[in-house]
């Protein structure tokens, strides 16, 4: 078993190289500091030479400790920009490659900060337009984002990957989700949903760990299924569970793009719609893929693979754009493109 991983790892390695080779972008290696942390990452920018300065599209990752380059998931879009003549950034999480910190000691205010350092790092560079810098963010960046576009005016729209609103309620229905998915109904389904909501009331309190681990061994009934959290893990769920993006997006007036799959099991795709819907005051548009995960994975090809084994990076990288649902890289292309002329920043659409 551990020469087929260690197989397994060389190949998607290979494949990580060789889009690198074949792509039409240059990557360079940066670095910004934010709360003190020096946090490095990644510029990518198109091949073809320009005297002006380029547009730039931020990358904000979701859950995990994610590299720049999220292993792979982002080279697709990366590749779609730079054809397009459009420069893209990110950087690994604080306690990811070479950046330093730890991620899971982070709240959603301090991830904000780190998005609020990299527009200034942008603003300083000379070959890259910092007149039109948009935002792209991935799950959990639904809680980073809102929060510094709410306030700053640099950026000039933003694309939101199944993105949540309120920590508690995206928990709630990933549980749902979760148990549901076992073949849970009725009265097993309402008990274990019971558990879950006194649990969630024992963490907005801040209780201890140990108090946690307790609770957890006397009241946990057998079939709610979810593991205990280690001790970092706990601590950075009970710092971020309070977070609700709703006040930061009514003060939001950019263009705001919002892209979910209609298989989404960790986001309540109709809340997050309906509520973007209600609060934002600036131009809003969505789509919702058939078919699709919550990555925007075509479910015929990842539904049976395990979203943490080796084998999901192999044949993402090896699917390349071909794994993302229909039109999906279109439309991220189609709004940076038209939201970076300047004739048509802050343009009015009927999608809502």
């Amino acid at each position: 078993m551990h020469s087929i991983i260690k197989i397994a790892i060389a190949f998607l390695i290979a494949l990580l190289v060789a889009v690198m080779w074949l792509s039409s972008y240059e990557r360079y290696a940066i670095k910004f500091v934010s709360q003190q942390d020096s946090l490095y990452g990644s510029l990518v920018l198109p091949k073809q030479s320009t005297e002006q300065p380029v547009p730039v599209v931020i990358f904000v990752h979701g859950d995990g400790p994610i590299s720049s380059g999220s292993y792979g998931y982002y080279h697709p879009l990366w590749q779609a920009l730079a054809d397009a003549g459009v420069a893209s950034l990110s950087w690994d999480k604080q306690g990811v490659g070479g950046s330093e910190g730890h991620w899971l000691g982070l709240n959603m205010e301090q991830r904000a900060d780190a998005l609020s350092a990299a527009i200034d790092w942008i603003s300083q560079q000379p070959h890259l337009d910092s007149e039109r810098i948009g935002v792209i963010g991935f799950s959990q960046a639904g809680w980073v984002i809102p929060q510094v576009l709410a306030k700053d005016e640099r950026l000039k729209y933003a694309i939101m990957v199944s993105t949540a609103v309120n920590w508690v309620q995206q928990g709630h229905f990933q549980t749902v989700q979760r148990l549901k998915s076992q073949g849970q109904e009725g009265a097993l389904l309402a008990q274990n949903l019971d558990f879950n909501s006194a649990l969630d009331a024992l963490l907005k309190q801040g209780v201890s760990y140990k108090a946690y681990q307790q609770f957890m061994a006397q009241n946990a009934p057998e079939s709610y299924g979810a593991k205990v959290m280690n001790k970092v893990r706990y601590e950075f769920v009970v710092n971020n569970m309070l977070v609700d993006a709703s006040a930061s997006l009514t003060k939001i007036q950019q263009p705001v793009l919002a892209l979910f799959g209609d298989s989404d099991a960790v986001v309540d795709v109709n809340h997050s719609i309906s509520t973007y819907q209600r609060s934002l005051s600036g131009p809003f548009s969505y789509k919702v893929y058939e078919n699709a995960d919550h990555g925007i994975f075509k479910n015929a090809y990842f539904s049976d693979i395990r979203k943490d084994s080796i084998w999901f990076g192999v044949k993402m990288n090896w699917l390349g754009a071909k794994g993302f649902s229909d039109q999906f890289i279109d439309d991220v292309l189609n709004w940076v493109t038209t939201h970076t002329q300047a004739e048509t920043l802050g343009v009015n659409n009927n999608d809502r």
